[in-house]
């Protein structure tokens, strides 16, 4: 197996809050692993720094050997706690726009898993259930072919 993912001596910190202080460990592909702590422990900083949408203060992390940038954008999705998707914008404006952002994205699979779900394509983000607006970010997360979720 090869490595996937490096973090070496990682720090993060926001003012005078230490989110991560020195974290290093190695990810093996291949493997499923759980990213645990309490409230406050810098999990989401960590995942935000894997996917390029914070940089460390110093240290490095790899993906596959790389930084965090658009080259590791293929291989890593993210799906965030909270909804992050214009309001406006219908379900299959939605899915337009992954699929222009995301050379991996694929809008067949999303459209099947919509309708699998009941979830209606012409209808706009902000008058869908709280429940069908998640499963949409979950779909558009789930219709790539990152190779990290």
């Amino acid at each position: 197996m090869s490595e996937l993912l490096r973090c070496d001596r990682v720090t993060k910190t926001f003012g005078t809050t230490t989110a991560l202080n020195n974290v290093s460990f190695t990810l093996e592909s291949g493997k499923i692993v759980g990213l645990l702590g309490p409230n406050g422990s810098g999990k989401t900083t960590l995942i935000k720094l894997i996917n390029g949408l914070l940089t460390p203060n110093c240290g490095n992390i790899l993906i596959e050997g790389e930084l965090p940038g658009p080259a590791t954008k293929s291989k890593v999705a993210y799906l965030p706690d909270n909804i992050y998707l214009n309001s406006w914008m219908t379900v299959k404006q939605i899915v337009a726009y992954f699929a222009d952002f995301y050379e991996d994205f694929r809008p067949a699979l999303a459209y099947e898993m919509l309708a699998r779900l009941g979830v209606p394509k012409d209808m706009r983000l902000k008058n869908l259930s709280k429940g069908n607006k998640e499963t949409v970010c979950l779909i558009l997360v789930m219709s790539r072919n990152a190779l990290l979720y």
